[in-house]
């Protein structure tokens, strides 16, 4: 069988000398079609042709009943079931192509010339590959028998080398983090709420209510609108303080088509607001539809702080939230593990059972014979029963996204999963020993025993913080493996700068960016030191998300959603986005990239006091406002009013050892050029500075070498040096880290002084540049009130003291 293959591949069958002989021998002998059998072959196929028509027009009126169903119709686990036919106006287009199918028997001479060609060559071909069956026959057998004969085996062996290679394709499959079997694990079915759903019930669970259906034109025109109708309300919501929900506006419109007036399909709920759980109440993980498999994990009780940051998470709304400091961060990383957790398992487990439906509609394949294959093709065939479509994917595999800063945090989240997934079996993890050693591991950096750095910087810093990283995790029902590619992946967890590298740059040849296309869950944790890394990454990220993917290699079309193929998944997008910081650049994100037609929520409590209160040196601290008048202009405004106001004061000897504080890099290297160009005395420390150049510039700056410092605020977010010497501190605007303002001011105190320079302690000063623009930084620093008092008086400097801060 294998010789037979190999010529067969080749082109055209071997034919020894006796066996042309003898197909020329049967050529010449064989008798000229009669015009009954070529009518008969035209009847034959034009009844063929009239099958296909039947297919059509029954798919036709399958998707004509769905479109036109009441609003009481079936649905399985995440899609409509196809409903009944229409018998009566079936049968009739059925009769009417009969007919016309019928009356089919008159051909032109040239037809039944070309027919009896293409009569001769079939026939030809067929008994060539009879003949080579033959070979070593010594007498002629009949023509159909040894065709039928040796036809079976050539099948037989056909189909041992397909199912040997489909077993190949499935091992590699499972490599890859496709699906298992399904085991008797108690998640071997779909949930009593999904069982409800098939047989017609309410749809509760809120991951059906955000991903089974379209959403409205009405709601559509309103997303897409410029900018959006949105409506908004402030409420308390427990432990997470006061938050605001923003909804899409409702317009009439919309409420007619949710209650089915305009419309008879049902579309996408709208979201609502939410609701404060009761802390008091045992929690009922049944009821916010949590999956069985987890619960089984959940060995404590969530806390308040939890179960509100679930409830809101588990209503598919996207989330700003900006309370996050480093007590609650484990409690924000259960969270959100839980909901991304019960979100994949979910997806899987409804794929997986929908993958073993269509297997068992699929027609069981027999072994037939050429002669019983012939005789079929007379036979009028039936329609074929309807199969049932499962839209349950989308354009790739990847669902989550979960980005956070160094290797350290994706430990601790991939710990998680796999203590609420796996519990106590460890062999349910693939891959984890060798995970373990890549993202664990010692301390990357050596922090001193001695002058020790403040607390928030060792445990933003402790373990492994590599920041170029990435990895694909695959779920089913009864595994988590870890490392498999790209596009075999449910989750991903990466870093921004892992993530740039792999999308990369517009006109570089080697990128990629298809596996962000179908993205339905996006989490980003830790975005102050995200922010602090390279903020430009994470901007990049968002402008590469939903985009139409450059191949369809990884696409199952039969099997995506609509909402995916109509390019509405920004939509349906879920972002979660934690930080311990209120900035200017969240909330452009919030407001151009949250796009959830659910609804999104930002936390917007006030500051009491701010960071000042730390502030311990006796120092006056003075603030001075910049009248500016655009966004665009303010960077021009303040460098113009530091070089004619604030360089001319500061360059008197009574404000040596002046040390210059810049948050931004790109104002940082404007100022040092400046400075070099006009040959100002001065040094620098910035985040690309070396360890040599950077004692050597402390030292000069102590000793009044140097008669200014410029220091970025990146240098000392990743180093916190101790800068001693220090007699001036000018701030080029408010820090971006609130946390920062009293750490400088305590450096000015006699302990880091230089008692030999003989400067009076009591001629120290602070000052502070801001604009209008600045507002986040200076509440932040000075409480809500005070800054909102500052901001709106009429004078331009302000001076406070430490006793009155």
């Amino acid at each position: 069988m294998k010789n037979r293959r190999n010529t067969k591949s080749k082109g055209g069958p071997f034919r020894t000398k006796g066996m042309k002989k003898k197909l020329k021998k049967q050529q010449a002998n064989r008798p000229a079609p009669t015009r009954q059998t070529k009518q008969q072959k035209h009847i034959n196929r034009a009844q063929e042709t009239i099958e296909a028509q039947k297919r059509q027009i029954q798919t036709e009126l399958k998707y004509r009943k769905q479109a036109n169903a009441p609003l009481e119709y079936e649905f399985s686990d995440s899609d409509v079931e196809p409903e009944a036919k229409e018998e009566g106006a079936f049968e009739n287009l059925m009769e009417m192509l009969s007919s016309k199918g019928a009356g089919v028997s008159g051909y032109s001479e040239d037809e039944e010339d070309e027919e009896n060609e293409e009569n001769e060559e079939d026939e030809e071909n067929e008994e060539d590959s009879e003949d080579e069956e033959n070979e070593s026959d010594a007498e002629m057998l009949s023509e159909q028998e040894a065709g039928s004969d040796l036809e079976e085996d050539s099948e037989v062996g056909d189909e041992e080398e397909a199912e040997a290679e489909e077993g190949d394709v499935d091992e590699d499959d499972g490599d890859d983090g496709e699906e298992d079997a399904p085991t008797d694990d108690g998640d071997s079915a779909i949930s009593s709420d999904e069982e409800d759903v098939g047989t017609g019930g309410t749809v509760t669970d809120p991951y059906m209510l955000h991903t089974a259906f379209n959403i409205s034109p009405a709601m559509l025109e309103a997303l897409a609108a410029e900018p959006v109708s949105l409506e908004g309300k402030a409420m308390p919501f427990g432990s997470l303080g006061n938050i605001y929900v923003e909804l899409p506006k409702q317009t009439t419109m919309m409420r007619m088509e949710s209650k089915g007036i305009v419309q008879r399909e049902r579309y996408a709920t709208p979201g609502s607001l939410p609701v404060v759980p009761d802390a008091s109440s045992e929690i009922n993980w049944p009821g916010l539809h949590v999956k069985d498999k987890i619960v089984r994990n959940i060995t404590e009780t969530p806390n308040a702080m939890q179960r509100e940051m679930f409830a809101i998470l588990n209503n598919y709304q996207d989330l700003l939230y900006t309370g996050r400091t480093l007590e609650n961060g484990d409690q924000l990383r259960y969270a959100y593990c839980l909901h991304a957790l019960n979100h994949l398992v979910k997806a899987v487990t409804k794929t997986q059972h929908h993958n073993l439906k269509l297997a068992a509609a699929q027609p069981a394949s027999s072994k037939k014979s050429r002669r019983n294959r012939r005789k079929k093709e007379k036979e009028v065939i039936e329609p074929e029963i309807a199969v049932a479509e499962y839209r349950d994917q989308g354009l790739v595999r990847p669902k989550v996204l979960i980005v956070v800063p160094f290797r350290h945090s994706a430990l601790k989240i991939v710990n998680q999963l796999k203590e609420l997934f796996a519990g106590d079996n460890a062999k349910a993890v693939t891959n984890y020993k060798r995970f373990a050693e890549e993202y664990g591991g010692e301390d990357t950096l050596f922090f001193p025993q001695i002058n020790r750095k403040p607390e928030d910087y060792e445990q933003t810093f402790a373990g492994n913080i590599d920041d170029n990283f990435r990895i694909g995790i695959a779920f089913n029902r009864s595994s988590m493996k870890l490392y498999t590619r790209y596009y075999a992946s449910d989750l991903i967890i990466a870093s921004p700068l892992g993530l740039r590298v792999t999308i990369g740059a517009e006109g570089e040849t080697d990128r990629d960016y298809d596996f962000l296309s179908s993205i339905e869950l996006l989490i980003i944790d830790q975005a102050e030191v995200c922010y602090a890394q390279n903020w430009d990454h994470l901007l990049h990220l968002f402008e590469h998300l939903h985009l139409q993917p450059k191949s369809a290699e990884n696409t199952d079309f039969s099997r995506v959603r609509d909402w995916c193929l109509n390019g509405w998944t920004k939509f349906y997008r879920q972002t979660v986005f934690l930080s311990s910081l209120e900035l200017p650049e969240y909330r452009s994100l919030f407001n151009k990239h949250f796009q959830n037609y659910r609804g999104k929520i930002r936390t917007v409590n006030r500051v009491a006091h701010g960071s000042i209160r730390h502030v311990v040196v006796r120092v006056p601290q003075s603030f001075q406002r910049i009248e500016v008048t655009s966004l665009e202009g303010q960077s021009n405004a303040r460098f113009s009013h530091f070089v004619s106001v604030i360089l001319p004061q500061a360059r008197s000897l009574s404000m040596a050892r002046c040390l210059i504080y810049v948050p931004s890099y790109f104002d940082f290297v404007r100022l040092r050029n400046y400075f070099k160009k006009e040959e100002i005395s001065f040094t620098q420390i910035c985040e690309y500075t070396t360890d040599a150049k950077i004692a050597r510039a402390r030292d000069m700056f102590y000793h009044g070498s140097k008669h200014f410092l410029l220091y970025s605020e990146r240098s000392h977010f990743f180093r916190r040096h101790r800068i001693k010497g220090i007699r001036h501190l000018i701030m080029y605007a408010p820090p971006v880290y609130p946390h920062f303002y009293p750490e400088m001011i305590n450096l000015m105190a006699n302990e880091f002084q230089n008692l030999k320079d003989g400067v009076d302690a009591g001629s120290m000063t602070v000052t502070v540049l801001f604009t209008k623009y600045d507002s986040l930084y200076m509440s932040a620093i000075l409480g809500t009130d005070r800054a909102r008092t500052i901001l709106q008086a009429t004078k331009s400097v302000h001076r406070l003291t430490t006793d009155t801060k």
